[in-house]
């Protein structure tokens, strides 16, 4: 018998198929996907059922964790409503690659390969650090972000929950980041942006209104 803890990952996307690489496979055995049925990829477990059936997979596959894979900010944010009803524990994922100084991270977090996180840095749950991306020391990141590749966030910043950073963007010191806002790729962000804005440029400026 498998002494293995058993994991399911929510998201059969690209998204779900990039975490099932970065799970520790010698603690989890991750039993399958849980996406639509009809989902054509080319994946490592099989599609065990959709979100809609999940009393009867978890007693099926006796799953204790999960993972939401999910890039959309609100469909993971809905997704977890419904799985917390189950008592699951949401792990926490991360390459072997990164650099982690921080003070607190939350659950069903993800870290990809080259994160740099400095000290004294605070992450919510559900959030998406990608490939590169480096937090200087007393950074605030809120839940179910997503922090795209190549993000560069000097000392002292604060996101709000539900922010979108985009690849490569760059955020100076002492800057805060309301919550669901958008930064656009590549941006370079020089001042605070309030709750509900997307900016984008260089430097950034708030999107024109059509």
């Amino acid at each position: 018998m498998s002494s293995k803890t058993k994991i399911a990952i929510v998201g059969a996307g690209g998204f779900g198929r990039e975490v099932f690489h970065l799970l520790n496979h010698e603690f989890y055995e991750c039993v399958g996907f849980i996406d639509h049925p009809d989902v054509n990829e080319s994946l490592q477990v099989p599609i065990i059922g959709h979100e809609s059936e999940l009393g009867k997979i978890i007693a099926d596959f006796k799953i204790s964790q999960c993972i939401i894979a999910l890039g959309d900010i609100q469909k993971r944010t809905n997704i977890v409503d419904q799985i917390r009803q189950y008592q699951l524990n949401f792990p926490l994922v991360y390459d072997s690659s990164i650099t982690n100084y921080s003070r607190e991270i939350g659950d069903g977090t993800i870290l990809y390969p080259n994160v740099v996180i400095m000290n004294d840095c605070n992450i919510g749950q559900f959030t998406l650090l990608n490939t590169g991306v480096t937090l200087g020391h007393d950074v605030t990141i809120g839940d179910f972000c997503n922090i795209n590749p190549g993000v560069h966030l000097a000392g002292r910043i604060t996101v709000g929950d539900g922010t979108l950073i985009g690849i490569g963007a760059s955020i100076k010191e002492n800057v805060m980041i309301g919550k669901n806002a958008i930064i656009g790729a590549g941006s370079v962000v020089l001042s605070d942006v309030p709750d509900h804005t997307t900016v984008f440029g260089v430097p950034a400026r708030p999107a024109k209104k059509r």
